[in-house]
């Protein structure tokens, strides 16, 4: 008796295929078995929350017919406070026109005055007073 097993390479092959393709469903398995469990918490948790679900659907339009008239509002402000600034700038201009002319009109006529009272003080030259000489 001959006791040799002689295994081909195809047949070895197939073996090969055969472990990975039970491999390949075990894994297929545990994924799906994994989803399922998934799935099931996901419609707990939906069903746990569904009447704040349910609240916040119910809100959505609302809030968004707010966020409009906020946005409109908005905008509107914006045109108004982009006039104020405009006037802002406009003042802030005359103002500081005005305080060009002033210092022109005004501080410089007064400051050449000093300087000639200054000139005419030293052309004449002060007398001390000696009160305390002995």
């Amino acid at each position: 008796m001959d006791s040799t097993i002689t295994i081909t390479l195809g047949q070895l092959f197939t073996i090969l295929f055969a472990l990975l393709g039970i491999a390949l469903f075990v894994v297929i398995f545990v994924l799906l078995h994994k989803l399922n469990e998934s799935i099931k918490q996901i419609k707990q948790i939906i069903t746990k929350n569904e009447k704040n679900i349910d609240e916040t659907m119910e809100r959505i339009p609302k809030v968004l017919h707010n966020v409009e008239e906020i946005s409109g509002i908005v905008n509107e402000e914006i045109k108004h406070v982009q006039g104020v600034v405009k006037n802002i700038e406009d003042t802030v201009g005359y103002t500081a026109s005005a305080a060009q002319g002033i210092n022109e009109d005004i501080l410089e006529p007064i400051r050449e005055l000093f300087q000639v009272v200054s000139l005419v003080r030293e052309m004449f030259p002060s007398k001390k007073k000696n009160w305390f000489k002995k």
